[in-house]
């Protein structure tokens, strides 16, 4: 019996008889159909010009992002991320167990990781000495990532040239260096709770209280023996304050607190807020 080989363009014909032979195939080994959905994209727009998408597949129960593309012009403004978290949300509706994307060395490998993705395989040897690179991140609410929000008011006080620093025991930033202060409680206005938290850290009170800036981070935080890694985002409302003093109640005082020089300090030494403090103010003390 002879056969013919012909070379062609992929045609919707053909592809639809290859599919819906895969589907059968599945199904009467698994009875399933896990390529049971066509891709679906998510594009987005600058009022009527097209920006970029992410196109995505459920694929045997589980989230393939296919394509995540943005134009030359938009990028570096957090559209792709953006347009992920949107993927993903959609995944987690569709109650995927963990999405997975292919990608070249040259192209996002690096952005696929800041979303919390993991390299599972990685294939040298392409053209260029490229690699091929294969990722997963769990949709699992159980193994996904916690995240941890604070909203807090914290006090710069400075005397001849040093800021009053106070030391962690405990939290992300354990050990570290970190200004006084704390979160707002249930009814607190910021200066209610600036002096309450001077008064309870470093047995202190103040004059009056400016605000500087509203400072953001995130940290990434390990997880240990006995707890859960997390994502910490924080918020700083930054108040400059004036006429700083003991409070003759020594007992009142939670932390060391210790007057240093701002300029001494290094990144290792300070929490991640008082470090973007020191980035950015650093040369405007006063």
């Amino acid at each position: 019996m002879k056969f013919q080989i012909q070379q062609n363009k992929l045609r919707d014909e053909v592809k639809k008889r290859i599919f819906d032979g895969f589907g059968s195939q599945a199904i009467e080994s698994t009875g399933i159909n896990g390529l049971s959905e066509d891709p679906i994209s998510f594009e987005i727009f600058d009022r009527t010009e097209f920006v970029g998408a992410i196109v995505v597949q459920p694929f045997w129960e589980q989230l393939h992002i296919k394509y995540l593309f943005i134009e030359k012009n938009y990028r570096g403004q957090g559209i792709a991320r953006q347009l992920m978290n949107h993927a993903l949300e959609f995944g987690i509706k569709c109650e995927c167990h963990f999405a997975f994307v292919e990608t070249m060395s040259f192209q996002a490998p690096k952005f696929y990781q800041k979303m919390g993705f993991v390299i599972e395989f990685s294939r040298p040897g392409y053209a260029e000495n490229t690699t091929f690179h294969y990722l997963k991140k769990s949709l699992n609410s159980s193994e996904t990532q916690k995240k941890i929000t604070r909203i807090g008011v914290y006090g710069v006080a400075i005397d001849t040239g040093k800021i009053l620093t106070v030391r962690q025991k405990q939290g992300p930033y354990a050990d570290k260096l970190d200004f006084p202060g704390g979160g707002i409680e249930f009814g607190e206005s910021a200066e209610q709770a600036m002096r309450r938290e001077f008064a309870e850290e470093v047995a202190m009170e103040f004059d009056s209280m400016q605000l500087i800036d509203n400072l953001t981070v995130t940290v990434d935080i390990p997880g240990t023996s006995s707890n859960q890694a997390y994502t910490f985002f924080h918020m700083g409302m930054i108040y400059q304050l004036k006429g700083c003093r003991s409070i003759n109640e020594p007992d009142l005082q939670e932390l060391q607190h210790i007057w240093v020089d701002p300029r001494t300090l290094s990144k290792v030494q300070c929490s991640s807020l008082l470090w973007k403090y020191k980035q950015t103010y650093i040369n405007g003390l006063r």
